[in-house]
C-alpha cells in the first residue's frame, strides 16, 4: 500500500509499505478519505503534541472513512462491502475507568495517528471492528471523515448539559467550534455568541446559526470581553466552549463566564499550558470540564447527520490529493484561502 509519511518538521513522503492483515477481531478497510485535524497540525509543525514525540518516519492523521474489504475469523462478514467512519481511540475495555464507561479516558489506550499507533493517512488500514460504525450510501465519505470531531462536540455539549433557555459563547470557530455551533443550534432558545479573530470564520458562524459573532481585537482583548458579558446580559454566559487552544481564549474563558456557569475547554495549547484568574473561577464558582475525546457519540453524530440536524460535509472547505499534503497542512497553518476543515482524497494516490 501507499502511505504519507511524516519525516520532519513540516515534511512529508509517499511510500510504498507492506499491506497489513486483519487480526481475528479486526477489519480490513480500504481508505478514501482522511481529515486534517488541529492535534495533527502541532505534529506536522512540531513534531510532538504535548509529551508525546516522532522520532522516526510516521503516518499522522485520525479522522478517516472508508469501506471493508476484510474482515479478521470472529468478525460478522456482513461488515465487508460496508462504508464505515472509524472511532480513532482504542480502549483497553478492561481498566477501572473501562468498566465504568469512561472508555475515552482509559489510560491504557491507543489513538491512531499518535505515536506509537499509526495514522489514517494511507490506503488501507486495519481497526477493531467494534470501533467502525456503517453509514449510509446517502452520506458521502467527507461527511464521515467530519463525524469525528461532531463526535467531540457532541461530547462536550452533553457535558455540560445546556438548557434551552441559556446563553452560550464559543470561544474559537474553527472545525471544533462550528462542531459545537452545529450541535447547540439543535437547542430551540438558546442564544449563542461566537468569538474569532477571523472575518470569513466570523461569517461562517452568522450563517451557521449564531446569533451573535464578535470579530475578536487581537490588541485589545478585553473588548471582547465587555462585548460578549454585554450580550450576555452583563454578567456572562451560561455555558462557554473554548475551541481555540490559544492562551488568550484559555484566560477569557473564565472572565466571560456567568457566576455558576460551566465551561467546556476542547482546544488543546501549544505550550501544554492552561492559565486563567482563579479569583475569577472561584468567584464565580466555575465548572472548568476539560473534553477528552469522543464518548459513544459517533453513532449518535451519525444518526443527527441522517436526518440532516447537521450537515458535516458542509465544513469541508478544501479536498486535495495525497501529492499535495504538505501544501494542503501548510493551507491549513496558514488559515489562508477561507480553509476550514481539509481533506486528504487517499483514491488519488
Amino acid at each position: 500500500m501507499k502511505a504519507v509519511l511524516w519525516e520532519a518538521k513540516r515534511l512529508f513522503a509517499i511510500r510504498d509499505l507492506a499491506d497489513p492483515s486483519p487480526a481475528p477481531n479486526e477489519v480490513l478497510i480500504r481508505l478514501t478519505r482522511a481529515g486534517i485535524c488541529g492535534s495533527d497540525m502541532h505534529l506536522y509543525r512540531d513534531g510532538r503534541i504535548g509529551p508525546l514525540t516522532i522520532e522516526k518516519p510516521f503516518i499522522i492523521g485520525h479522522e478517516c472513512a472508508g469501506r471493508v474489504i476484510g474482515a479478521g475469523a470472529s468478525v460478522d462478514k456482513n461488515l465487508i462491502g460496508r462504508r464505515v467512519a472509524v472511532e480513532p481511540h482504542i480502549h483497553c475495555g478492561r481498566c477501572e475507568w473501562c468498566v465504568r464507561g469512561h472508555i475515552n479516558l482509559c489510560p491504557h489506550g491507543l489513538f491512531m495517528g499518535l505515536p506509537p499507533l499509526q495514522g489514517a493517512m494511507r490506503e488501507l488500514l486495519v481497526h477493531p471492528a467494534h470501533l467502525v460504525e456503517p453509514i449510509p450510501d446517502s452520506l458521502p465519505d467527507e461527511s464521515a471523515v467530519v463525524l469525528e470531531p461532531m463526535s467531540i462536540a457532541l461530547h462536550a455539549v452533553r457535558l455540560v448539559k445546556p438548557h434551552k433557555a441559556g446563553t452560550a459563547v464559543i470561544l474559537g470557530v474553527g472545525v471544533l467550534g462550528i462542531c459545537v455551533l452545529s450541535i447547540l443550534r439543535l437547542f430551540k432558545g438558546m442564544r449563542i455568541i461566537c468569538v474569532d479573530l477571523m472575518p470569513d470564520r466570523i461569517e461562517r458562524a452568522k450563517r451557521i446559526g449564531a446569533d451573535e459573532a464578535i470579530l475578536a481585537n487581537p490588541r485589545n482583548r478585553m473588548d471582547s470581553v465587555i462585548k460578549v458579558k454585554d450580550l450576555a446580559g452583563g454578567y456572562g454566559a451560561d455555558l462557554v466552549f473554548e475551541c481555540a487552544g490559544d492562551s488568550d481564549t484559555l484566560h477569557d474563558m473564565c472572565e466571560i463566564a456567568a457566576p455558576g456557569a460551566q465551561v467546556a475547554v476542547i482546544g488543546t495549547p501549544t505550550d501544554d499550558c492552561v492559565a486563567f484568574a482563579s479569583s475569577s473561577a472561584r468567584r464565580k464558582g466555575l465548572t472548568i470540564k476539560f473534553v477528552r475525546r469522543s464518548l459513544n457519540t459517533l453513532k449518535d453524530a451519525i444518526s443527527l447527520a441522517v436526518r440532516q440536524h447537521i450537515v458535516p460535509d458542509s465544513l469541508v472547505t478544501h479536498v486535495m490529493p495525497p501529492s499535495e499534503s504538505a501544501q494542503a497542512f501548510d493551507l491549513v497553518d496558514r488559515r489562508e484561502d477561507g480553509v476550514l476543515k481539509a481533506i486528504i482524497n487517499l483514491e488519488q494516490f
